[in-house]
């Protein structure tokens, strides 16, 4: 599934979080289509907003724009309606936020802070 017609479709929301998608496509054709570019747009928009591990994550989620289809249901049907394969190769996003820790919720009550103090689980 090697086409090597590359596509890169840019998007920056807020002036704080940055994404470039890579597209690959069998016809160069299909760049000059209203439906591929749109479809390039919103899977910016997909990445900026959901933050995807991997391109198989991002294609597997639903779509921002209609959640009831994912990502690659509506790159099925935008093949379909462009006669040409398209291929996510990758992409990257940056946010301008930094990267919180992940720490766990502290407790609630201080009965079980007390209970926590003694090693025992609450």
């Amino acid at each position: 599934m090697n086409y090597f017609n590359y596509f890169i479709e840019s998007y920056v929301h807020d002036g704080r979080i940055g994404v470039l998608v890579e597209l690959d496509v069998s016809d160069t054709f299909a760049f000059r289509s209203d439906s591929f570019k749109d479809f390039a747009r919103d899977l910016a928009l997909q990445v900026a907003a959901m933050n995807p591990a991997s391109v198989e994550e991002l294609v597997a989620q639903p779509s921002v724009k209609d959640p009831e289809q994912t990502v690659a249901e509506r790159m099925a049907l935008l093949v379909q309606e462009i006669r040409t394969n398209v291929l996510v190769r990758r992409f990257v996003r940056w946010d301008t936020e930094p990267q919180r820790p992940n720490f766990p919720e502290p407790p609630r009550t201080p009965a079980v802070i007390y209970d926590l103090r003694k090693g025992n689980e609450a």
